[in-house]
């Protein structure tokens, strides 16, 4: 891993693609995975995301002098810099159920009964309200507050904004629909037989992060 690494890291469908895409058409930032053929090898997606894939060595070539910007989804195992992307849990993992093609019961992504575990503890493995060298991030904000969201990056990572606002996604959700899914397909409501044992894993961590009823 290159010692500039910078983690854009999240629970799985929390906005690390949208962050990835801000990234790259608002500040000329492009990012890798540490999966390789991430996105599906869907050529339009990559390049309105600003992806780099992996070569046949599995090595990864950013452009010199650049930050090397890597997604992940797994918990943190060291103390590298990171941008860290939350959202509301319960929106997640209804999500998160749908990007597996609800092959997996939507109680065991709750409970954690995948690679990734719970949202509470993927997020607490991270701790981004004091985790140093980190910039904690809403997705409610990627989507709702771009100006803001932009000022945050351009500080921490210490790059000018060259654009203030990114394409529109329906176009690249038609030719894709899995990792960008059009807006007025994407939310889903949680199960009200679901809440109770949702609150029960993930109840505490979701009210420090201010994410309530």
């Amino acid at each position: 891993m290159e010692s500039n690494t910078v983690w854009l890291a999240s629970f799985p469908r929390s906005g690390n693609t949208l962050l990835r895409t801000i990234l790259w058409q608002c500040l000329g930032l492009r990012s890798a995975s540490v999966y390789p053929s991430d996105l599906g090898g869907n050529k339009k997606l990559e390049e309105y995301v600003g992806h780099l894939e992996h070569d046949q060595l599995g090595r990864i070539a950013f452009p010199q002098d650049a930050i090397s910007l890597i997604k992940t989804h797994e918990h943190a195992n060291d103390d590298r810099p990171a941008i860290y992307v939350i959202r509301d849990g319960r929106d997640a993992c209804m999500s998160l159920w749908k990007f597996y093609d609800k092959t997996l019961p939507l109680e065991a992504i709750i409970r954690g009964q995948h690679r990734f575990g719970t949202w509470a503890s993927h997020v607490e493995s991270w701790h981004p309200l004091d985790r140093p060298n980190t910039l904690l991030l809403k997705y409610e904000d990627l989507i709702s507050n771009l100006p803001s969201t932009l000022a945050c990056l351009s500080t921490f990572l210490k790059r000018e904004i060259v654009k203030g606002s990114i394409p529109d996604r329906s176009t690249i959700a038609e030719s894709d629909g899995r990792w960008v899914r059009n807006k007025e397909r994407e939310r889903s409501v949680l199960p009200e037989s679901l809440l109770e044992q949702f609150k029960h894993v993930n109840g505490r961590v979701m009210k420090q992060f201010g994410y309530g009823d």
